[in-house]
């Protein structure tokens, strides 16, 4: 059969956005082009990837009835057949798995995933740490008088572009930085300014327009840096360099100067490097977050090795934790779609309230979730609840195998998550 759907798209630059045209073929909506641009690709295509219309994980998506379903595609609203509506998603499958590969790839290619994005006037970034006004201003007196243009030495490597300081040879430029300053108000608390990673336009047309094939291949210590080189260059080599230049000068204190940055570091263990179990709590925390704020269903496929995982990664935890009626109650609530209170006051033996009864519940949901094509996102909201309280209040005794299985199938989760978070809830 002729294919009811057509998507033409441009996919997204470093930084930058891209957006896209879908036209339908039927009799009824020939001629019809819906443009979206790439908020709406994001906030609106981006979740319930590979899911059939009827399971209700896509947000765009409403089912009238068994054959036909209400779309809202930007500021248009359709009603689409079973088969149109097929097709509208396989071609969505198409675009998005394409347009989320690259932004992740900026994103781990540039390095940026710890730092917040922030947008502002003609301006993006990500917040790399803050200084007072007073380093601030001397940073950019240091790259106005070691502009590229003024001399030779090893220093000579600025360039002032508009309110940004541009580290460059005068060929090719390593990386923008420029202080967050609000218009309405100039300074930050306390009289900080964030110091901001911007991998500006003008260095972007440059990689477009260079010999590479890739802009990727530009990304090193004698190409473009990313935000982490940034930093770290920032902190310990131009910082230090621009105190040490000027309190030579000047009753300036080193030390002052040097209190005065506010670094923003994350204390987490890396996933693949847990060894001890809580570790595995901030993450879980960044997954129920996630879950709380969903509002569609979630695909099956993500959730079942999960609750597998973790369950047998609990499974022997002492009867002894604190908080039974906390796990019981989120596991209950599941079954009755009552809220935990309600459920409580109704349970009568309170004897079956054991962390033995609690485990035969988790494995309830492990064999429903088996059985399930998608599940409701506040069942794995309350499940993952009752993992987080088990590993941050128990005594567990785990094996190594248990420990990497659960470490395995958080990654990904916990990616989409993160993916999530970062780049389509900002856009709904």
């Amino acid at each position: 059969m002729k294919k009811k759907v057509a998507i033409a798209y441009n996919l997204p630059k470093p930084f930058g956005e891209g957006n896209c045209e879908i036209e339908f073929g039927s009799i009824i909506f020939r001629g019809l082009k819906i443009y979206l641009n790439h908020q709406d690709i994001l906030g609106q295509l981006m979740t319930g990837l590979h899911t059939q219309p009827n399971w209700g994980c896509r947000r765009f998506f409403k089912q009238l009835d068994k054959n036909n379903f209400e779309v809202y595609l930007g500021q248009t609203t359709l009603i689409l057949s079973d088969i149109e509506a097929t097709d509208l998603c396989l071609c969505i499958d198409g675009v998005c798995q394409e347009y989320k590969k690259l932004i992740i790839e900026f994103e781990n290619t540039l390095e940026t995933w710890d730092f917040e994005f922030v947008k502002f006037s003609e301006s993006r970034g990500f917040i790399l740490f803050s200084v007072r006004q007073e380093l601030w201003n001397l940073m950019q007196q240091f790259a106005n008088e070691f502009d590229y243009t003024k001399g030779k030495s090893e220093w000579h490597l600025f360039h002032r572009h508009n309110t940004s300081i541009r580290v460059s040879r005068g060929i090719r430029d390593h990386t923008f930085i420029f202080p967050k300053i609000d218009k309405n108000s100039p300074l930050l608390p306390n009289n900080q300014i964030n110091i901001i990673y911007e991998l500006n336009d003008v260095n972007l047309q440059l990689l477009d327009r260079g010999k590479f094939t890739s802009w990727q291949q530009d990304i090193g210590v004698r190409g473009t840096w990313t935000a982490r080189y940034t930093k770290q260059w920032l902190l310990e080599k131009y910082i230090p360099k621009v105190i040490n230049y000027y309190s030579q000068k000047s009753q300036i204190s080193e030390a002052e100067l040097l209190a005065t940055i506010t670094n923003y570091t994350s204390d987490r263990t890396l996933i693949q490097e847990i060894d001890n179990i809580r570790d595995l709590a901030p993450y879980l925390r960044d997954i129920q977050s996630w879950l709380h704020i969903y509002i569609e269903n979630i695909s099956g496929s993500l959730l079942k090795a999960y609750y597998q995982a973790y369950t047998n990664l609990v499974r022997n935890t002492d009867s002894s934790i604190t908080g039974i009626d906390y796990i019981v109650g989120n596991l209950r609530r599941i079954e009755w779609k009552n809220t935990q209170e309600e459920i409580l006051s109704n349970i009568t033996d309170w004897k079956n309230l054991t962390f033995k009864y609690a485990i035969d519940c988790l494995d309830k949901q492990v064999a429903r979730i088996n059985n399930c094509e998608y599940e409701n996102s506040l069942n794995a909201d309350l499940i993952t609840r009752t993992f987080i309280w088990i590993i941050e209040n128990g005594k567990i005794s785990f094996s190594q195998a248990q420990l990497n299985g659960a470490k395995q199938v958080l990654l990904p989760l916990w990616e989409q998550s993160r993916f999530e978070m970062r780049h389509v809830y900002p856009n709904r």
